[in-house]
């Protein structure tokens, strides 16, 4: 192959490269970046387009100085591809995915990806299994496992009897002491004790992006001690087959790494507007929230006594955090 051959391949290479260094530039500069990688991998992100960048010029470099000659035993593995076809192909396969992320629209994930998915609702299973077997565990080392029930968390004699008194006399905990008696019997760990005593405190739970998962998973370990409690979120309506006309979910994707990971969840909203909301708009609810039990299974349900159209956020996916409430 000649070299006006070489330098042309060369400089195909590089356009592809600054190609996708302005890709990944533009969502970093959109705030699109979101749309597919989860927060804690934009570093690498970063990383990335700075060594997209430095290769774009050493590419470029090549390009305009020409080929460099060299002897090695690689049998020509390296080299450039031979005739039009085979470059059309090879290089397609580079052009045709980065012209599909400049022309196509960014969209975030929506109903047709959660039906794919399946749909998770009140709070995500793993979560819930790791604070069952924290709770049985510890309560093994406390109790020496007299008196326990096969699957759920053990609950101390002398908190059981006070919080059974208290419910028959009817009465609501009212200092923060109190409160975090009523979490803590249950053993759940600090971690989500703290956080339901701080949506118990609240007159309206706001349940919003940064506690999203956390708040769904503190929902359903403790479900009878929230029922009746005010609740206001926000997502995008999502229907499963079977559901009531008056029912539908405020769904959110999560992501742990990037959108091919992403699962769903969300909390079951009851409504009379409910059958007139189209599927995948965002909306905010405000409501009570219901204890009820499927297949001896507490769950809740918001009734809803508001529902306001909004704006998909900036960033539409939630995270976990784990952060201790203050």
């Amino acid at each position: 192959m000649n070299a006006a051959s070489l330098k042309r391949h060369y400089f195909i290479r590089s356009y592809v490269l600054l190609g996708f260094c302005f890709l990944l530039a533009d969502l970093a500069a959109t705030g699109k970046l979101g749309y597919y990688l989860a927060p804690r991998m934009h570093a690498l992100a970063y990383v990335t387009l700075a060594i997209l960048i430095i290769l774009t010029g050493a590419s470029f470099r090549q390009a305009i100085m020409g080929p460099t000659q060299y002897v090695c035993d690689c049998a020509d593995s390296h080299g450039v591809p031979h005739g039009f076809w085979k470059s059309a192909v090879i290089y397609s396969l580079f052009v045709l995915p980065l012209a599909m992320s400049f022309f196509l629209p960014d969209k975030i994930l929506g109903s047709a990806v959660a039906e794919k998915r399946g749909l998770t609702l009140a709070a995500g299973e793993v979560k819930r299994e790791i604070a069952l077997t924290q709770a049985n565990a510890n309560g093994s080392s406390s109790s020496g496992g007299q008196g326990q029930t096969e699957g759920l968390p053990p609950t101390p004699p002398a908190v059981q009897s006070k919080a059974s008194s208290a419910e028959l006399a009817g009465k609501k905990p009212k200092t923060e002491e109190d409160i975090r008696q009523m979490f803590a019997e249950q053993q759940f760990g600090d971690f989500y004790t703290s956080l339901a005593v701080g949506f118990y405190k609240q007159p309206v739970i706001q349940l919003d992006d940064k506690v999203f998962l956390d708040g769904l998973t503190t929902l359903e370990l403790y479900p009878k001690q929230f029922s009746g409690k005010k609740l206001t979120t926000m997502g995008f309506v999502y229907r499963e087959q079977g559901m009531a006309q008056n029912q539908f979910v405020t769904a959110r994707f999560s992501v742990s790494c990037c959108t091919a990971d992403a699962a769903v969840y969300g909390l079951l909203v009851e409504s009379e507007q409910g059958s007139k909301l189209a599927k995948d708009s965002w909306v905010q609810v405000t409501g009570t929230l219901e204890s009820r039990t499927v297949d001896d299974y507490d769950t809740l349900v918001l009734k809803a006594e508001q529902v306001k159209p909004v704006k998909a956020p900036k960033d539409p996916y939630v995270y976990y955090s784990f952060d201790t409430p203050q």
